[in-house]
């Protein structure tokens, strides 16, 4: 067994043991999201020097892939690590993966004649990665920080909406579309025209009260929803019951199908020896609110 497997295999295994419903594979050879992607399609490249940029305003520094070309899957990037999990995980398996305007944005294109071309090829690409996986897994996460980036132009928000979708339609499992580091109030009307069974929202960014406004203001048609309530970037435990009184008040405005309680962000930007303390509290969060549903339905 290698290195990499037996390392997985102990990420998965205590997922589990803390309580946690979905369990991911921890990605433990990415060395940042888009990277894996970048070193197995055609058509882009990584710099072999240098070409290191900052990932929002993390300390935390992404090698930015320069497109040379017409982006074309070559290899499935995800298969090896999610049969792995699919093989051995008694519980639900989610995996994560770069939204297509998130992409599109932290990359150097040299080929394309605009962006709306770019997220087009790289649409088809991570649609063809999660195809290559779908029986597999039970869930897609798409990270897509830049929709509730101030700073990205509306008409590129705009974008974005319309190529989850054309992701969404291609994809046969659960799709979640994942927003953190900002609150997504100021785009939540456009999040309304996303064709996903999911929204997540980071819970530390965004006051709580603001969320259950803006949904009673605009409505929550989706059957899922995912509310970053641990603090990915703070090794502090979060409070368990203010937190499950909080999202209680949101469920009773949003009325999901599904409640999932996540982090607000990856959990790798964390020294390992806190990580499974905040899966721990994540776990016994969800535990209470799952209490405290069924003594409301009773």
């Amino acid at each position: 067994m290698s290195t990499w497997e037996s390392a997985s295999k102990k990420v998965i295994f205590e997922q589990v043991e803390e309580g946690l419903d979905v369990v991911t594979t921890g990605h433990l050879a990415w060395d940042d999201i888009f990277r894996p992607f970048a070193e197995a399609w055609a058509g882009v490249e990584l710099p072999e020097v240098g070409g290191y940029y900052r990932y929002y305003e993390l300390n935390f520094y992404y090698k930015k892939p320069i497109i040379n070309g017409p982006i074309r899957p070559t290899r499935p990037v995800m298969f090896k690590e999610q049969l792995l999990a699919s093989e051995i995980s008694p519980r639900m398996v989610k995996i994560s993966i770069p939204g297509p305007l998130t992409f599109a944005l932290h990359v150097q294109d040299e080929f394309y004649e605009d962006v709306e071309e770019l997220m087009n090829d790289l649409t088809y690409a991570l649609a063809y990665e999660v195809e290559a996986v779908e029986g597999l897994i039970d869930y897609v996460q798409i990270e897509e920080p830049a929709l509730v980036d101030p700073e990205v132009k509306p008409e590129d928000v705009d974008l974005g909406i319309e190529y989850i979708n054309k992701l969404s339609n291609l994809i046969s499992v659960p799709v979640v579309v994942k927003t953190y580091f900002k609150p997504a109030e100021r785009v939540y009307k456009l999040l309304m025209g996303l064709n996903v069974d999911g929204l997540g929202f980071d819970m530390v960014a965004w006051n709580y009260e603001d969320l259950k406004e803006t949904i009673n203001e605009y409505g929550y048609p989706f059957e899922i929803i995912d509310l970053g309530v641990g603090d990915a970037l703070n090794v502090r435990l979060e409070a368990i019951e203010e937190n499950v009184s909080k999202i209680m008040a949101v469920l009773d405005e949003a009325c999901p199908k599904e409640v999932h309680i996540s982090h607000n962000y990856r959990l790798d930007v964390l020294p390992y020896s806190h990580i499974r303390k905040k899966l721990r509290r994540l776990a016994e969060i969800a535990l209470n609110l799952r209490k405290a549903i069924e003594e409301g339905v009773k």
